[in-house]
């Protein structure tokens, strides 16, 4: 979808649109049928989410029906509500897809799914950094490139084309070539004292450019 897909550590990302509410039953059979080991997963992992049309328009973000994540390399999960689980994901892969997804059947992207308002995608970025922040410093610093990038230029970037977009806009380039490094199992990634510092200095920006 973004161009930079990578089997080894890549999840193929899948959204699925109801026009009506889908009973717990067949979403249930659904999960069942799409999880290892009745369907392998050709990447490291699939992440299947499908949203009723009146889910995708809730007002604090996109409301999955289901969430699933399965695959050789990640840990199962099978989600049913969505206020159990943060917003901020769902609020971003919809954005991303909207604009750089493919139709696997059906209306195009850009049709079917909902151009969210830019206020709230912002709020999901920054939700977003907090979260990996306390978790992964490589992952939060390319997180951070990727949402600066869409929120300067309105563009969604792949993980490796948001770096290269950062690196000319750092004073210190050093964080986030090693992030992408750790990404690609290649180093040590950046020590949590350097990620914090473009994070914070991209947080800092997401919220200059907020309207």
């Amino acid at each position: 979808m973004l161009g930079d897909f990578d089997p080894d550590r890549s999840d193929l990302d899948v959204q699925a649109v109801s026009e009506d509410e889908v009973p717990r039953r067949t979403l249930e059979r659904l999960a069942a049928e799409l999880s290892e080991p009745a369907l392998p997963c050709p990447a490291r992992g699939l992440e299947l989410v499908v949203y009723t049309r009146a889910g995708l328009r809730h007002r604090r973000g996109p409301a999955f029906a289901l969430n699933l994540n399965t695959g050789p390399a990640i840990e199962h999960h099978q989600g049913l509500d969505p206020d159990a689980e943060p917003r901020f994901w769902f609020t971003i892969d919809v954005s991303i897809a909207r604009q750089r997804g493919r139709s696997l059947a059906g209306p195009a992207p850009a049709v079917i799914l909902p151009e969210l308002p830019r206020p709230l995608v912002l709020a999901a970025l920054r939700d977003s950094l907090a979260w990996h922040r306390s978790r992964d410093p490589a992952a939060a610093v390319l997180a951070a490139c990727r949402g600066w990038a869409w929120a300067s230029e309105g563009r969604w970037l792949s993980k490796a084309e948001a770096a290269r977009w950062a690196v000319a806009r750092l004073d210190d380039r050093r964080p986030v070539d090693r992030a992408l490094a750790r990404r690609d199992e290649a180093g040590r990634g950046p020590a949590p004292r350097e990620a914090a510092t473009v994070v914070a200095h991209v947080d800092r920006q997401l919220g200059m450019l907020a309207p």
